[in-house]
């Protein structure tokens, strides 16, 4: 009879520590889309912004063309800009859009400084294969 009321507690431990995994495996994720944001696009937060504005508009038929197969003319397939600029997303699109790792909401616009030159293959869910190039100079 121990043995019985002892597998039950286990039973039970176990289907308590299911939803802790995962939300420690979400927060994980989240963590590591963070950090190649941060790596990506720099991190000298306190820098004066002297650049110019880089501008990403996603506009609002975008996850529509996106369903049917297409691809959406308005969004280039690459973003250039120079150390010190800034990159402007606006999403106009009723979907949630993922840009170098940051969700963007249908009417928000996220402003991203860019701080490190490189040339950069990074996700965009409003492109039909899920990336875009961006190619930051000195």
């Amino acid at each position: 009879m121990k043995a019985d009321s002892h597998n039950g507690t286990q039973g039970s431990a176990a289907r308590r520590r299911g939803p802790r995994l995962f939300a420690s495996a979400a927060v994980a994720a989240l963590l590591l889309v963070a950090a190649a944001g941060y790596v990506l696009l720099g991190s000298d937060a306190d820098d004066a912004r002297t650049g110019e504005t880089v501008y990403l508009n996603i506009p609002a038929n975008t996850s529509d063309l996106l369903d049917q197969g297409r691809e959406v003319t308005e969004i280039p397939d690459q973003l250039t800009g120079k150390v010190g600029d800034t990159l402007v997303i606006r999403n106009r699109d009723r979907a949630t859009q993922v840009v170098a790792g940051y969700p963007i909401s249908s009417g928000q616009t996220l402003k991203i400084p860019l701080n490190r030159a490189g040339n950069y293959e990074t996700s965009c869910s409003a492109h039909r294969d899920d990336s875009i190039r961006m190619v930051i100079s000195e």
